[in-house]
């Protein structure tokens, strides 16, 4: 999406395609292009802390849902 001729963007989680294609859902407000590498990297943290073993990424975000990730990627630091 572009803001004031900024390009910014918006991070969707449990999309997929197939036969069983879903639409991911927008975790929440959109991102200046320099921020998005964090909030991937926050993203690929909470996979990583609550997979198990072999657990594919979508499959660890229908079974934890959106949450874990929202509060991570938003989480405010004083």
């Amino acid at each position: 999406m572009d803001k004031n001729g900024e390009e910014w963007y918006q991070i969707t989680l449990g999309g997929s395609q197939g036969s069983q294609a879903t639409i991911g859902k927008v975790i929440g407000p959109s991102f200046a292009q320099a921020d998005v590498p964090l909030a991937f990297e926050k993203i690929m943290s909470v996979y990583v802390e609550q997979r198990p073993e072999g657990e594919h990424f979508i499959e660890t975000v229908r079974r934890i849902g959106l949450d874990p990730f929202k509060e991570r990627v938003y989480a405010k630091h004083h």
